[in-house]
């Protein structure tokens, strides 16, 4: 069978290419067919962003981004991805600012494109996965192996059996893929205020069939919400965590400049570090030591005396918020002939992470 084109006729496509608000692509993209083509920019790591550039020119930005297919019209549209990082996170001063609040960004576009899918489960392809060369756009991992926000929030969103939320309806959804009949979970939904504090809940109990979706929950927003608040879910079967799920809310829609207030946290880490062949597995144990919440934590392999990233390396899972108290799990999987010799240790970064000495 001829296909004419990538994006018509038995598919859907045509992006957009650009940056959209997760509402979007419920609202817009919620199709009928395979979804053949949609993306948008990713904006790398600040390590990545330094070996792309000379200081001098990472910023104020200028022609150098452009080089790297940063430009402000055209498919790429950077324009709309810098009015929503000055509307919508208050601006930046500086390129590790930039790089930083940017996370967000890629994490929740990338997981929006897959989660909208739910409602028909049709399937979409990203417009694209990977660079040619170092550039901040249609990437999920770039030029030099490492993995932005885009790159686990579409993983996050790509879970065979997983829990989310529509921003169009208010719905908590449980969508599942391809894991056959899963009976006997219970969907937990929470909203929580800055501090961390939990100021509304609900769970239900529900069985799940697959290539189905359902909405055990809806979200009911109390008085007394901080101007950004957060919406934590999981699905569990027991005490077990099948999905979990972590978003930003604003008490005006797209404003979440309030958590530029949000105090710097110590994030507690401990790996352990495991040969296992021609391979290294990490395990790291994160937990939040401080009294705000911590958004956005990282962890980055490294080489134990140079410092040096690690290139490739798997993670489990990364950008992750932690509340007070509390913890998480990450695993590290990575080549031993990608650590150059050196043993591999673990570091923590995030958008309000205290600095590890």
């Amino acid at each position: 069978y001829y296909i004419g084109s990538s994006a018509d006729g038995p598919v859907s496509g045509h992006g957009p290419y650009r940056t959209e608000f997760p509402k979007f692509y419920f609202a817009e993209r919620a199709t009928t067919k395979l979804h053949s083509e949609i993306g948008m920019p990713n904006v790398v790591t600040l390590d990545s962003l330094k070996q792309m550039m000379r200081p001098s020119d990472m910023w104020p930005m200028g022609d150098v981004w452009g080089v790297h297919d940063f430009t402000s019209t055209g498919a790429q549209g950077a324009a709309t991805w810098l009015d929503m990082i000055q509307k919508t996170y208050g601006g930046a001063k500086n390129a590790a600012e930039f790089v930083e609040l940017s996370q967000f960004i890629d994490y929740d576009g990338y997981r929006a494109m897959f989660e909208a899918q739910g409602k028909n489960r049709m399937g979409v392809l990203l417009w694209m996965s990977h660079s040619c060369w170092p550039d901040f756009v249609w990437q999920t991992y770039d030029y030099y192996f490492d993995e932005s926000g885009g790159y686990f929030g579409s993983k996050k969103g790509s879970e065979p059996l997983h829990i989310q939320w529509n921003p169009v309806t208010d719905n908590v959804e449980v969508v599942d893929y391809s894991v056959l009949h899963a009976d006997g979970l219970t969907a937990e939904a929470e909203i929580l205020n800055m501090d961390g504090s939990n100021k509304w809940s609900k769970t239900a109990p529900l069985d799940s069939k697959e290539d189905s979706i359902q909405t055990p929950i809806h979200l009911e927003y109390p008085a007394g919400l901080t101007p950004v608040h957060f919406i934590r879910l999981k699905l569990l079967r027991g005490a077990r965590i099948l999905s979990r799920n972590f978003y930003l809310r604003g008490l005006e829609e797209n404003n979440f400049q309030a958590i530029r207030t949000l105090p710097q946290v110590p994030v507690e880490a401990e790996t352990t570090v495991n040969r296992e062949g021609v391979r290294w597995v990490l395990t790291t144990e994160l937990r939040n030591a401080g009294s705000a919440p911590a958004l956005m934590v990282r962890v980055k392999a490294v080489r134990e005396k140079s410092g040096d990233r690690i290139l490739p390396a798997l993670y489990s899972d990364n950008y992750i918020a932690l509340m007070p108290g509390e913890s998480r799990t990450i695993r590290t999987d990575l080549a031993d002939a990608d650590t150059r010799g050196e043993r591999p240790r673990i570091v923590v970064e995030g958008f309000n992470t205290e600095e590890q000495k």
